[in-house]
């Protein structure tokens, strides 16, 4: 059950993230229209905000692949115990889960904003 619990929480913080690949748009303009831009922003994002959040897992696995790697080989060094290749592999996997994700999202973002840009919309600050 915790297991699935931590899953859970996983996904939502990804979700979340991706979520973020919708930049602050100024809609106090008159001909501001909510749903040209909802449309505009998914087509800039090349789809709704699960697409964007699915777009980004795949760096976030990868960063926790490497993380776990690497936190293991590490782990057996310092402490030449089992315990430390597990302490190693959980808190290297952790990491490389957000350090893996921070640069698809990141890149998403800027995609987006400049997209939505030349169509028009002016971004806030």
């Amino acid at each position: 059950m915790r297991k699935f619990k931590s899953i859970g929480l996983f996904l939502a913080a990804v979700f979340l993230l991706g979520a973020c690949a919708s930049p602050a748009v100024e809609i106090s303009a008159a001909n501001f229209n909510e749903d040209k831009y909802t449309d505009n922003l998914n087509t800039c994002r090349g789809g709704s905000a699960l697409d964007a959040m699915l777009g980004g897992l795949g760096g976030a696995f990868a960063g926790a692949f490497v993380g776990a790697s690497e936190g293991s080989i590490n782990g057996a060094l310092a402490s030449d115990r089992v315990e430390g290749v597990i302490i190693g592999s959980i808190v290297g996997g952790t990491l490389g889960i957000f350090v893996g994700s921070y640069k698809p999202f990141s890149e998403k973002h800027e995609s987006v904003r400049n997209c939505l840009s030349g169509k028009g919309y002016v971004m806030e600050s």
